[in-house]
């Protein structure tokens, strides 16, 4: 059968019935109406368009060969739509496993040519560019504004393609290219922000300006002098990073320092608070080496690059190891606190924090209360507070609310050691936890472990803090596996900050890794979450700071009149 025995105006589904019965002009005919739509969907789906031609290609091969599967011949371009996602998005997850086994210098062994094809469209640079912006654009939105301006920007043409109604394409249109524009403002400012000429550049007009005043021999010396001054700039640049990183380390260790030192400061008698010191300086001690241990590891990785599994299990030991002491610790300085309590006498606590609140606490009485009603053999709300003065034996409050020396309760619970679903307290344990030291699923304190940690010092899968460690961190100092950020940073994958050091991505003042501050890493980081997360911060840090202020001192303030009244 010849192709002029196809009528090439036909529809759709008769071309489609010809192309069944094996009738190649026929579908070939399918093919030229619907090879731009494919090719667009295939890149949406890639984001690559030499591999979205291939990928297409493959879509009418895949078609051809399942061309007895299609049931509804009128749902053809929908059909081809939905081979060409599952292709493309195949082919994206290969080219990008391929990239992640390709060795680290490939790139090095390609010759420098020139330009692509003469009659090629789009250069490569353009085309990363396009790609770069388009793929922050969520996929409901991208795909219309592919298939749109691909599709001779008709708006029939690509409801019909993803079976929706004009309104609707129209809609994503809209919202599509408002998104573009940010994207694309984005990428122009920081573009410009990162060409802000800096201190290398004022070293190089010095020394043009010593070769036009002291002649050649001088503006040799003058040379010698700007190597040494941008040597210099570069040190400043990662003394920067590390001052930023060693004082956020600082005020993190001082944080969950803090968080033991308060309450050994309160505490009635003196072998209490001999213990607690002595259990705040061991945990300070731990927390040092696990954190310069965890960091010296991070490095040796960085420089010898061994198996990313290697890095994995250390990760996971460590993090392991320090959390199982942290509880460890914690469990054992509780239990000998309770002896001590059961033994009673003991020198009374003369520190002058423990004087002024003794003098003050002598103006009050721990609260007693028990609702009468229950759920499921508990009290909805149980207060149970020694008197402060003189301090007599914990008293433990068990219910829903619980308030007490030891507070238990299911939904809340409020006290020096509390444990529930939201804990508040000197030692807080829940899944919302707020205290000097607080283990949770969100713990918020002076030394933070949790999914998600914010503290001075915050150990957990998030973690944030002056010292932060953790799969993701930011802070200070930061230590993650997967992306760190802060004054001093470093991790497994990627890190950015004043000196930011990992061993794929790095983008900051003072880098080191396999991309560092080249196109690569900036497309990874320069939008990540966490990195605009932190620019969120600083653009509302004081606000933000507040808040933070205020969230330490509310808790304080609801809990002193919740387990004390005037006497």
């Amino acid at each position: 059968m010849t192709p002029f025995s196809v009528n090439e105006l036909a529809q759709d589904a008769d071309l489609w019935r010809l192309a069944c019965q094996g009738n190649v002009p026929a579908f070939e005919v399918l093919v030229r109406r619907h090879q731009s739509l494919v090719c667009a969907v295939a890149y949406n789906a890639c984001g690559d368009l030499t591999l979205s031609e291939d990928v297409a290609q493959e879509t009418f091969w895949s078609a051809w060969r399942g061309r007895a599967s299609l049931k509804e011949p009128n749902r053809l371009r929908a059909w081809l739509c939905g081979i060409a996602r599952n292709l493309g998005q195949n082919a994206r997850r290969r080219e990008a496993r391929a990239a992640e086994s390709a060795p680290s210098d490939m790139m090095a062994s390609v010759p420098a040519g020139g330009p692509g094809p003469a009659d090629e469209a789009v250069s490569r640079e353009e085309e990363a560019l396009v790609w770069q912006t388009l793929e922050q654009v969520p996929d409901a939105y991208r795909e219309p504004l592919i298939l749109f301006y691909r599709e001779e920007q008709s708006v029939a043409e690509v409801a019909a393609a993803l079976e929706l109604s004009e309104d609707a394409v129209k809609q994503r249109l809209a919202r599509g290219r408002g998104m573009l524009r940010e994207r694309m403002a984005d990428v122009v400012e920081g573009a410009l922000r990162r060409s802000r000429p800096g201190r290398t550049f004022t070293v190089a007009v010095m020394t043009g300006l010593t070769s036009l005043t002291a002649g050649a021999k001088t503006a040799l010396a003058g040379g010698a002098g700007a190597a040494g001054a941008v040597v210099k700039a570069a040190g400043v640049g990662l003394g920067g990073g590390l001052v930023g990183g060693l004082l956020g380390s600082l005020l993190g260790l001082f944080g969950g320092w803090f968080g033991t030192w308060l309450p050994a400061q309160l505490a009635p008698t003196i072998n209490e608070r001999d213990l607690m010191r002595r259990h705040g300086r061991r945990m300070m001690i731990a927390s040092v080496l696990f954190t310069v241990v965890l960091l010296g590891a991070v490095l040796a990785m960085i420089v010898w690059r061994p198996p990313m599994a290697a890095y994995l299990i250390l990760w996971l030991v460590a993090m392991t190891t320090f959390g199982g002491y942290v509880a460890f610790a914690s469990i054992r300085a509780a239990r000998v606190v309770r002896r001590l309590r059961a033994e009673g006498g003991g020198q009374p606590n003369d520190t002058p924090l423990r004087v002024a609140a003794n003098a003050l606490a002598s103006r009050y009485r721990g609260r007693v209360f028990r609702s009468r009603a229950t759920l499921f053999g508990l009290p909805l709300l149980d207060i149970n507070v020694s008197d402060p003065v003189p301090h007599g034996e914990r008293r433990v409050a068990r219910g829903w609310i619980a308030v007490g020396d030891d507070a238990r309760g299911v939904l809340l619970a409020v006290g020096s050691t509390a444990r529930g679903f939201l804990a508040f307290g000197g030692r807080a344990v829940g899944v919302v936890s707020f205290g000097g030291i607080a283990v949770g699923v969100v713990a918020v304190g002076g030394m933070a472990l949790g999914i998600v940690a914010v503290g001075g010092l915050g150990l957990g899968v998030l973690a944030l803090g002056g010292l932060a460690v953790g799969y993701q961190a930011c802070g200070g100092g930061a230590v993650a596996w997967d992306v760190a950020g802060g004054g001093g940073a470093a991790a497994w994958h990627a890190a950015f900050g004043g000196a930011a050091y990992a061993h794929d991505y790095a983008v900051g003042a003072e880098v080191w890794a396999l991309h560092a501050n080249d196109e690569a890493a900036k497309a990874l980081l320069l939008n990540h979450p966490l990195k605009r997360g932190v620019e969120w911060y600083i653009a509302n840090s004081t606000w933000c700071t507040a808040v933070f202020v205020a969230a330490g001192l509310i808790p304080t303030l609801l809990m002193t009149p919740l387990m004390y009244r005037r006497a």
